[in-house]
């Protein structure tokens, strides 16, 4: 009895485990084994390459837990059996520096394994929790950097688990297989150079980052703009930041700011929503949000679409209409910026339509909503 009741606990201590995602084998089949760390050595391009089994990009510094700088290059040195230095140029207010970490890990056979966090609790039975951050540094069956970026945050309380997972395989080509203008640091400046290492944009810009989309981010005098191949200014070297990382249905657009104003502009230059307002969020649904002082609006990648005039929005969804407040009172606005009054649907109308919320509008109220509105009290 007493031998069936511990193998009770230990299967159900497993399926907790196993179900709340804190027992996880890695996948280890896309590394080949390695004899030396050092044949990993080199200077490889910091975005990894896109595969089939991943189609997401990633960072090799985000792989390696540094999220508040970028890199295009990043130099990796291996010294068995258990130790890797990272060494990248990285902006700064006082200019170009060199960065340096230097981490040691567990050396197995197919690779150097490092743990950034590991944290497990567990009470049979009643309570588990676990903090997982790990990578596995290789090689895959291409001959190129391999990291493997797995992650698990998660718990359990009697039968009861949750959090998140995941495991990703990042794969990274060596920076002479880049294709493209080399971004080139010459006696204190930046400038670009072809596959000859032929000087083709000067050296004239305090920090740059290489070309995507045919055009190049750059900094002058603590001020970012856009150049093209040629060197011609896209957008002027006049905004304070330029997140160039925000993507709507994969077409590139620049988050801009200036004097603390958010704005967007395409990658032609061409200035989608205007320099003013205090911020622009949810940039991956097809309509964002805008918020001016403590009134919100929305733009698209096309063009503002609602000026920042309420004081509470909803999210469009699957709805044509999106629910606002305004001076109290409740509107429902579309996506070609007509505000209609509202009125709440009968029993008998939700009971036969797919309703997505509770107001319906007026539409002998409809009007066009003056994109100055949102200047005025």
């Amino acid at each position: 009895m007493e031998k069936k009741f511990r193998i009770l606990i230990l299967s159900a201590s497993l399926f907790v485990l196993h179900s709340c995602g804190t027992y996880r084998v890695n996948k280890t089949s896309e590394f080949v084994k390695i004899a030396d760390l050092q044949s990993l050595n080199g200077n490889y391009i910091a975005r990894s390459k896109v595969t089939k089994s991943n189609k997401n990009l990633s960072s090799l510094l985000q792989n390696f837990n540094i999220n508040d700088e970028k890199a295009d290059f990043v130099n990796l040195t291996f010294k068995e059996p258990d130790t890797v230095k990272l060494t990248y140029l990285a902006d700064s207010k006082s200019g170009t520096l060199e960065r340096e970490l230097i981490l040691k890990g567990v050396r197995k056979s197919k690779f150097l394994e490092i743990y950034f966090s590991k944290q497990q609790s567990f009470i049979p039975l009643i309570y588990s929790t676990i903090n997982v951050r790990r990578i596995r540094i290789g090689q895959d069956k291409n001959g190129e950097l391999l990291i493997m970026d797995f992650f698990d945050n998660s718990g359990n309380f009697l039968v009861f688990g949750a959090g998140s997972s995941s495991e990703r395989a990042c794969h990274y080509s060596k920076s002479d297989k880049y294709m493209g203008l080399l971004p080139t640091f010459i006696n204190g400046k930046w400038g670009f150079s072809n596959s000859k290492k032929e000087l083709v944009i000067a050296p004239k810009y305090d920090f740059v980052y290489a070309f995507n989309n045919n055009t190049a981010k750059v900094k002058r005098n603590g001020k970012w703009g856009i150049i093209d191949p040629d060197g011609t200014e896209i957008i002027p070297l006049e905004f304070d930041v330029i997140t160039a990382d925000y993507l709507y249905n994969k077409q590139p657009i620049y988050l801009v700011e200036k004097n603390n104003k958010k704005g967007i502009i395409d990658l032609l230059g061409k200035e989608i929503v205007p320099t003013l307002y205090d911020e622009i969020d949810r940039l991956y649904y097809p309509e964002f949000r805008l918020k001016l002082g403590d009134k919100y609006g929305f733009g698209t990648n096309e063009k503002v679409i609602i000026p920042a005039i309420y004081s509470e929005v909803d999210w469009f969804g699957t709805s044509d209409y999106v629910v606002a407040k305004r001076k109290g009172n409740i509107y429902l606005v579309d996506k070609e910026g007509f505000e209609y009054v509202t009125e709440l649907y009968q029993l008998k109308e939700v009971l036969f339509k797919n309703q997505t919320h509770e107001y319906k509008p007026i539409l002998s109220s409809k009007r066009k909503i003056n994109f100055d509105e949102q200047f005025s009290n």
